[in-house]
């Protein structure tokens, strides 16, 4: 594991900055996929991917706990309490530069993605998957893209927090505009309810017991209180900060993915005059969401 975390760090110093990638307006973190051929030809090989009916998909905007859902949906398919020692990123569809690779992985597999709900495969939506969506307070959104968009090679951005929170009103970060992703979102979860779970990262947080039954009962994995409270203590923030195999480790030797995890750390950023317009776009994007979203 450590020479081959050695040669992943070697690689990446030696990466050149190279523009973001773009695709129908959105643009992505360069990732080597991205380095190799064309966004829309990266964006079309995962429309391609050939679906199983066991499959699950976890989609979310950047920063809105993936990896704690995927360590979740993983425990629960897999009837483990134990945190598994593998990465998120090695089914991350839009960093996956062989997605072939995909073919070998036993059912069910698990993957994941932050691209727009019309770019995943489309076998999946045919066949009325299951998708497992997890939404996250926009303004700890803002603050915690802004500290990974420092230190991540594939993003280049080393501006200030002001010249951030304005990327983010604009859309203009990789991945494009949050609202666009989330008003996509919830569009398909009316049109699929069966198909698409969505779980908000504020309740999980404040009661994660009470959220991963409900996630289980939509998986249609069976526990016991017992599991589900041990699930629940192995996926803490504190626990997974601690004991979860971080790969950005490789990028600066101490890793970034797990920073704070709070709820609320926006309050620390948005200046007055920063809240009071992030609010008034929010209302009139968000005006016609059934969204429930808590800003605390």
């Amino acid at each position: 594991m450590q020479s081959e975390l050695e040669e992943k760090r070697k690689m990446l110093a030696k990466l050149e900055k190279v523009p973001q990638p773009e695709f129908e307006g959105v643009s992505y973190p360069s990732f080597m996929p991205f380095r190799k051929k064309e966004a829309k030809n990266v964006i079309e090989d995962i429309m391609n991917v050939k679906s199983r009916d066991s499959d699950i998909i976890i989609c979310t905007y950047a920063k809105s706990g993936t990896h704690w859902t995927y360590e979740i949906v993983n425990m629960l398919l897999r009837n483990t309490t134990e945190l598994d020692n593998k990465s998120k990123m090695q089914s991350m569809l839009e960093a996956v530069e062989d997605l072939s690779v995909l073919e070998g992985v036993p059912s069910p597999r698990i993957m994941d993605t932050h691209c727009l709900f019309k770019y995943l495969p489309k076998q999946h939506k045919q066949k009325k998957v299951k998708i497992v969506h997890m939404i996250r307070n926009p303004k700890d959104v803002c603050v915690s893209y802004y500290y990974h968009c420092l230190k991540d090679v594939m993003i280049n951005f080393d501006g200030t927090w002001e010249e951030f929170f304005e990327l983010f009103m604009s859309g203009k970060l990789p991945y494009g505009s949050w609202y666009n992703y989330e008003l996509e979102m919830e569009r398909a979860a009316n049109d699929f309810p069966e198909t698409i779970f969505t779980c908000y990262y504020e309740d999980m947080k404040k009661d994660p017991i009470r959220e991963i039954k409900k996630l289980a009962d939509f998986l249609g994995t069976p526990c016991s209180d017992d599991t589900l409270e041990k699930i629940a203590k192995e996926t803490s923030f504190g626990n997974m900060q601690k004991n979860k195999f971080d790969i950005t480790v490789i990028v600066d030797g101490k890793g970034f993915i797990y920073r704070k995890g709070e709820i609320g750390d926006w309050k620390n950023h948005f200046t007055v005059a920063q809240n009071e317009k992030f609010d008034a776009q929010y209302k009139e994007e968000m005006k016609d969401s059934k969204y429930q979203i808590t800003f605390e």
